[in-house]
């Protein structure tokens, strides 16, 4: 084993004693966890571990305990296998897989509970999916029932899909959500060079693979809102899905406006850490001092976050932990980009 795993071998097997540990010890392990992405990863696969022992609840004793790999032709049995796609698409078909998982764990019961999404309940957030996701195949040329109107948002197709729907089972309408996931993957493996394509979806245009990641981060959003219903800890994409959600999010933080003419403008050296990381210069507040500081490509902030915690952000589905971040220079502006991060969400 060379220097550099022993070092990696020996960093997380501290992580994992921190609990034994003072606490300058214990803020030295974790600053390298985090800076250090073979450590980072290695870390998330041990939080997925402790995520399914959750989920087994409060056993006195497994008799027979399966094996490994009995566990995962068990868990491979209770849902469908993701779709297979392009490798542009993999954010969209992993999120689709992850929502997959969760319903094949929620009762009747969770989904009639209130959402956080407008007046929704859980089980609507099906439809929803559908409905965006109908959107989608409708700009790339894939043909669904009922068909989105010429200028259908997203709210106005979910409404319709909601009448279309009442009074069905919950099979029938996973089942609606399913087939639009496989049309527009079908659609995607037969003309792939549609990647580049730009296409309008609810009043954004940008290009096909970039739409696919907004739709894995609205699936992914409602799996977890889903998951919350009936109480389960839904674990985040595929470090290569979530660095791709996490890319987008971070360009399109420079296209949104100030919040008001007095608000800070500048740039921000943003850097996520953890599976799916990597760093951004980030504008705020439009042109003017913000364009200037990032030609010269000097940031007046930088701000350092966990990529999870910042998908969330950005989904306004929480803020940031102090432990997971930092700030260096213009306080103000670094804070103004953590206020705006939500305005990318959509219901």
């Amino acid at each position: 084993m060379g220097d550099e795993s022993e070092g990696h071998r020996r960093a997380f097997l501290a992580h994992l004693t921190t609990d034994l540990c003072d606490a300058d010890e214990a803020r030295l392990i974790a600053e390298h966890t985090r800076s250090c992405p073979t450590c980072a990863y290695a870390e998330a696969e041990r939080r997925e571990v402790d995520d399914l022992l959750l989920a087994l609840g409060d056993v006195d004793e497994l008799p027979d305990a399966p094996s490994p790999a009995q566990l995962r032709a068990a868990a491979r049995a209770r849902r469908r296998p993701a779709p297979r796609v392009p490798a542009f698409a993999a954010p969209f078909a992993a999120a689709a897989g992850i929502l997959e998982s969760v319903l094949a764990e929620v009762s009747d019961d969770a989904l009639r509970t209130p959402s956080p999404v407008l007046t929704w309940r859980v089980g609507d957030l099906v439809p929803h999916l559908a409905a965006g996701n109908a959107l989608l195949a409708t700009a790339i040329g894939v043909a669904v029932e009922p068909a989105p109107g010429p200028v259908a948002g997203l709210v106005s197709h979910t409404e319709r899909l909601l009448s279309w729907v009442a009074g069905w089972p919950r099979e029938r309408v996973q089942a609606l959500w399913r087939r639009g996931v496989e049309a527009i993957a079908a659609r995607l493996s037969t003309q792939p060079e549609l990647a580049s394509l730009r296409v309008e979806v609810d009043g954004v245009r940008t290009t096909v693979a970039d739409q696919l990641k907004i739709r894995a981060f609205e699936t992914w959003t409602h799996a977890r809102d889903i998951g919350a219903a009936a109480g389960l800890r839904v674990p985040p994409p595929p470090a290569d899905s979530l660095g791709a959600m996490a890319d987008l999010a971070a360009r399109l933080l420079s296209t949104l406006p100030p919040r008001a003419a007095t608000a800070p403008a500048g740039a921000v050296r943003l850097t996520l850490t953890g599976p799916g990381g990597g760093s951004w210069l980030v504008q705020i507040g439009g042109a003017g001092a913000a364009a200037a500081a990032a030609a010269v490509g000097l940031p007046e902030a930088e701000l350092t976050l966990d990529t999870v915690e910042f998908c969330l952000l950005v989904a306004d589905r929480g803020q940031p932990t102090e432990p997971h971040t930092e700030i260096f220079g213009d306080d103000a502006l670094a804070a103004e980009l953590l206020a705006i991060a939500p305005q990318l969400a959509g219901p």
